[in-house]
Parts: structure tokens; C-alpha cells; sequence
């Protein structure tokens, strides 16, 4: 199983796809997604694209180390310590500087990797995420901002499958047909992988841990971004993409009305050549 060890000893499970040759983008999903979220069709599109793609299960989900057990739900890490192993990643697999995109969570810690290591990020896609964790950014209330502290219940595959497909439906694009069917086999590919809901709270807490702000040191970050948000996210208000079109100088925004807090399949050539275009500029910028 390709994995590496990162300097503060988290194991960190990833895969790779397409030619190691090829511009490198780094893929980070979002709170208790696994880097099978990223579907692998998007994947072979971005592939087909010249892209070598690299995914990651972040620490606590997925294949990558559970770090406490069902009942140590207490996060003894941060956000800054995720982007730390996506560095690391870089590190393992020999890249400088890569191209990063993030999607909701994962947006988060690519926003850390670009304010803490900018010398490792050659352009930042930012999707269906937001620079801070104020009021103003949120579409619904999320709790109560304290760490939670009560363990899951644990559910059998049926029923993980049923509140999986439940969730989905509720974030999903109010634009575009639910396909309950392809969410469901998501939804069993994750059980089987591996079932930790403990992982997701220990994520949540670390979330919690900030940093929350970043628009200030956001505002040092000059790399072509590309920012994708849709105006029917039940979880981030759209708000959050014109705040930073607003904050990094080199940011290309798109805002679709029919999108909500998911990667809609109808979209993903548009979002495919946008990553083309951005990654384009970079180069330009970097021979410039």
C-alpha cells in the first residue's frame, strides 16, 4: 500500500494516477470524505488533461492512521498539522511544488499549505470552501462550535449506507438529478474500506482548532487560484467564493447557480479545463 510517515509520526495512505511526469495536482477532500470521493472519472478526465494526480486519505479517515480510538475523540491536531501532511506527501513523492485544490475542508488546509509553504504551491483550487469560519460565510448552523465529545453510534452497512445516501441528498446540486443508486455504492465502498465514524469526530474537533480566520494571511498568497462555488451550498454561502476573488489577485471565480456542496458530474469537464487554464497561468507566471 503506497503510504509514508509523516515528521510528527501520523501514517498517511495515498494514490497516484497518470503520468508522474505530468503537471502534479494534489487532491484534498473534506471533512470524513475519502479520497475515493474524488470519483475516478473526474480523475481520468483530469489524467487525460496532462495532469498526474495525487490523492490523499486524510489523517483519521480512509486507509490513512486512525489517530485516538472510538472512544479518544479528542483532536491532538489541527488544521495546520493536515496541510503539514500534505507537504509531506510532496516530500515522499519528490515533488517542489505542486498544484493543490481542496474541497470544502480540504480547501481549508490548501489555504494553509499556500499561507504556511508558499514556496510548495503553484496554484490553489478552491472549491466549495471559504477563507474563514465566521457567521457570514456559513448557509446553515453547524453546531454549537465546542469540540463533540459523545462517540457515535456505530450502524451496520445497511443502515450507514441509508444516513450516507440521506446526507448526500441533503448537500447535493438542487440543479442537476440525485443518482441515489451511484451515492449508495459510494457510500458501501466507504464501509468496506474502512467504517470509523470516531475518525470524522476526531476531524471535526481538529477543525475546530483552527486556524478558523485566514483572509489576512491570505491576502501574502500570489498564486493563480481558482475558486469554484454554487449558489445552492446548504453548507458554505456562495459568499465565502467572492471574499476571496476579493482577497488572492489572481483568482478566477465560478459560481453556478444549479451547484450545492458537491462535485455535480454535469460540471466536471468545465472544471477540468478551468484547472488547465489556472495551471497554465502559473507556468506563465513562473517564466515571467
Amino acid at each position: 500500500m503506497p503510504s509514508l510517515r509523516t515528521p510528527d509520526g501520523v501514517e498517511v495512505y495515498y494514490e497516484t494516477d497518470g503520468d508522474p511526469s505530468g503537471r502534479p495536482l494534489v487532491l484534498v477532500h473534506g471533512g470524513g470524505a475519502q479520497l475515493i470521493g474524488w470519483h475516478d472519472d473526474l480523475v481520468g478526465q483530469l489524467t487525460a488533461a496532462g495532469f498526474f494526480v495525487v490523492r490523499p486519505d486524510n489523517r483519521d479517515v480512509g486507509l490513512s492512521q486512525q489517530t485516538g480510538g472510538p472512544s479518544d475523540l479528542a483532536a491532538t491536531y489541527d488544521l495546520s498539522d493536515m496541510a503539514g501532511d500534505v507537504v509531506a506527501l510532496l516530500d515522499h513523492l519528490g515533488i517542489q511544488r505542486a498544484h493543490l485544490a481542496g474541497m470544502s475542508m480540504g480547501g481549508y488546509i490548501v489555504q494553509l499549505v499556500a499561507i504556511e509553504h508558499p514556496e510548495r504551491v503553484a496554484s490553489l483550487g478552491l472549491m466549495s470552501t471559504s477563507p474563514s469560519s465566521e457567521p457570514e460565510f456559513l448557509a446553515s448552523r453547524r453546531g454549537d462550535g465546542r469540540p463533540v465529545t459523545t462517540a457515535p453510534e456505530l450502524l451496520d452497512k445497511d443502515a450507514y449506507v441509508e444516513m450516507f445516501v440521506g446526507g448526500q441528498r441533503r448537500y447535493a446540486s438542487p440543479g442537476f438529478p440525485f443518482d441515489a443508486e451511484e451515492s449508495a455504492a459510494l457510500a458501501g465502498r466507504y464501509y468496506e474500506r474502512r467504517y470509523r465514524p470516531d475518525g470524522l469526530v476526531r476531524q471535526w474537533n481538529a477543525l475546530l482548532r483552527g486556524p478558523l480566520e485566514r483572509r489576512e494571511q491570505l491576502r501574502a498568497v500570489r498564486v493563480p487560484a481558482l475558486v469554484i462555488h454554487g449558489r445552492g451550498d446548504q453548507s458554505l454561502h456562495w459568499r465565502a467564493a467572492v471574499a476571496l476573488a476579493e482577497i488572492l489577485p489572481q483568482a478566477e471565480v465560478h459560481i453556478y447557480e444549479e451547484m450545492g456542496h458537491d462535485i455535480p458530474r454535469p460540471l466536471w469537464p468545465d472544471f477540468v479545463r478551468a484547472f488547465v487554464r489556472t495551471a497554465t497561468r502559473a507556468e506563465r507566471s513562473e517564466d515571467a
